[in-house]
């Protein structure tokens, strides 16, 4: 096999190809002008974002023959011998299959033998979070007092299991991951350069999966590549990378807007038939809604979702037709919903009946109508029945309150019905000031009794009741501890 993968083959050979990590290669690069570069250097980051490429630049930087620079040739036989692993003065080392105090000790012999004039002994060591506590404590006196012209360049995902005591004795530099815009731009150029013929839509599909890793997207873009050449539909992408294709999620999305539960079901149940792994349906549909909270908030969201400029127009006018509230109430119990499939037997009914939920939400503007009426009735009013009489909606409230929406409710006498509160408390023109009535308890015990049972109080209960069952409540166990220690 001579086939080079792409993430081989677009490997950087300089600081100024790395993508993404201008806050590293710049410091290192000030580092080798000025010759005040540490003797040991951690790397840290997710994976694939450019620290064992980082680490390999920087050797070839030291000893190539025209370094220190921040340009190696890439000709002469330091630069030739690091890029194939065949150099004797630069080690590199995987700390996943060397982890015992055995193979440290066999660097720690290593390093006393002094590198060819003019260059540096370089020990680059991937993934040293996997070394072993004695393997660590045998490196702590190298570290802290290294043979002259030697470096240690160490690179890690995950810092936190690298001893305080080796931390302290390094230059830590963390890397980030990489942004969308870098990502986008970097694979344009790949493909370009390679001839490489892929839709918009599909590099943006790649982005979203790698999260951030150019190497991870290199290694997608080369299943493509392998399985249809240079020139690549988006179906074809799709069903390789077994991304959702959009349209799949506004089918389910849009009767979901609509409330209508058949079509959502009949949607997401054809969707399921396509092979979509339920919890991989569910979690683009939650990135569908979210598009839509930003859209509903930001005037330019195009920089906050990575889609095309036709994909956020369209998001962007679906958004305006409906409020705010309605998508984020759709994002918390879809989340809520998710987080359930994977304790439900079959993942694929529990997905439907969530969508079928998310169909029957009752929408913003019915709840704040209910508590209106709701209001109303705990305040002794009688508000009118919807489109008729003095109650119509808009009309203020008396005394030039908000206005109060013109929703009767069922059992009320109407709107010409006279509120009891006010018939006991009117009085006649011209009469003195009224004596504060005496409380009556087993009064109010039966008006309290009256309005539990009053058909508008169940409605706007059931409705609620609905909504409190979908916000889950996570509280400790009684006696256990609580953040500080202490028991609750």
């Amino acid at each position: 096999m001579s086939y080079e993968v792409l993430a081989r083959r677009w490997r950087p050979q300089t600081f100024e190809e790395v993508t993404g990590q201008t806050h590293v290669t710049t410091t290192l690069g000030n580092g080798l002008r000025t010759g005040k570069l540490s003797h040991a250097i951690l790397l840290a980051g997710p994976r694939g974002v450019g620290k064992t490429s980082i680490a390999r630049i920087l050797a070839r930087s030291l000893n190539c023959d025209e370094g220190p620079t921040l340009k190696p040739c890439g000709r002469c036989s330091s630069c030739v011998e690091i890029a194939n692993s065949t150099s004797l003065d630069v080690q590199e080392i995987d700390a996943a299959s060397h982890t015992g105090v055995d193979n440290v000790r066999e660097l720690r012999d290593s390093i006393r033998y002094v590198a060819a004039p003019g260059k540096h002994r370089i020990f680059i060591i991937d993934e040293v979070h996997m070394l072993s506590q004695a393997a660590f404590n045998a490196l702590l006196k190298t570290l802290e007092e290294p043979p002259p012209r030697s470096l240690f360049i160490f690179a890690t995902t995950d810092p936190q299991k690298i001893p305080v005591t080796v931390l302290s004795r390094m230059q830590r530099f963390d890397l980030k991951r990489l942004g969308s815009a870098e990502l986008l731009a970097r694979l344009r150029q790949i493909t370009s350069s390679e001839g490489i013929e892929l839709p918009e839509s599909v590099l943006r599909g790649i982005i979203r999966e790698v999260e951030g890793s150019l190497r991870d997207a290199l290694t997608l873009l080369d299943r493509l590549v392998s399985g249809f050449g240079s020139s690549i539909t988006e179906e074809a992408a799709n069903t390789v990378l077994e991304l959702v294709d959009r349209r799949i999620l506004l089918d389910v999305l849009d009767p979901v807007l609509a409330q209508d539960p058949a079509a959502a079901l009949s949607a997401i149940r054809r969707a399921l038939e396509k092979g979509i792994a339920p919890t991989r349906l569910a979690a683009d549909l939650l990135e569908e809604v979210r598009h839509h909270v930003i859209a509903s908030i930001v005037d330019e969201p195009g920089e906050l979702i990575q889609l095309g400029e036709e994909e956020v127009t369209e998001i962007a006018q679906r958004a305006r037709k409906h409020d705010l509230e309605t998508f984020q109430r759709l994002f918390r119990v879809l989340l809520n919903r998710s987080q359930e499939l994977g304790l439900a037997s079959r993942p694929d009914h529990a997905l439907e009946l969530a969508v079928v939920r998310l169909a029957t939400l009752p929408s913003s503007e019915a709840l704040s109508s209910l508590i209106a009426r709701l209001e109303a009735l705990e305040s002794g009013g009688s508000p009118a029945p919807e489109g008729g009489g003095s109650g119509a909606r808009g009309s203020p409230r008396a005394g030039g309150g908000r206005p109060r929406p013109a929703t009767g409710f069922r059992g009320s006498a109407g709107p010409e019905s006279p509120s009891p509160r006010r018939s006991e408390t009117s009085k006649p023109p011209g009469a003195g000031a009224a004596p504060s009535p005496r409380r009556d308890p087993a009064r109010e015990a039966r008006l309290r009794a009256e309005a539990k049972s009053h058909p508008l109080v169940r409605e706007v209960m059931d409705v609620l009741d609905a909504e409190i069952h979908e916000i889950r409540t996570y509280a400790p166990a009684p006696g256990a501890p609580t953040a500080d220690g202490d028991p609750s």
